[in-house]
């Protein structure tokens, strides 16, 4: 259960990434980068970052969660056992069969 507050327009923490914190993630991710692509990886995720705390200041709290972005009703059909292919035919079509299955070869 969390404990976080949400984040509110008062409130910011400039999410800044610096050039060390992503030279620790890359080498998580087993990333070779160079120096450069760590200053602009540093920048990116920054942006990234700064982003979702835009989005988080959002306030939700009269928002009723979505199921659906578009009001659909759920057409259901009756569960009715029909019949269909008989199975001896379906194993016709079969390059091996143990009885009445498909005979497959094992999965390690």
């Amino acid at each position: 259960m969390s404990t976080s507050k949400p984040m509110h327009s008062s409130e910011s923490t400039s999410a800044k990434l610096d050039k060390k914190t992503v030279e620790k993630v890359s080498m998580l991710a087993r990333l070779k980068l160079s120096d450069a692509e760590h200053a602009d990886y540093a920048k990116v995720l920054s942006a990234v970052l700064e982003n979702f705390e835009q989005i988080a200041r959002v306030p939700t709290e009269n928002v009723k969660p979505l199921v659906t972005p578009t009001d659909m009703t759920l057409s259901l059909r009756d569960d009715v056992a029909e019949r269909t292919i008989a199975s001896d035919k379906l194993l016709q079509n079969a390059p091996e069969q143990s009885g009445r299955l498909y005979k497959v070869p094992p999965v390690v």
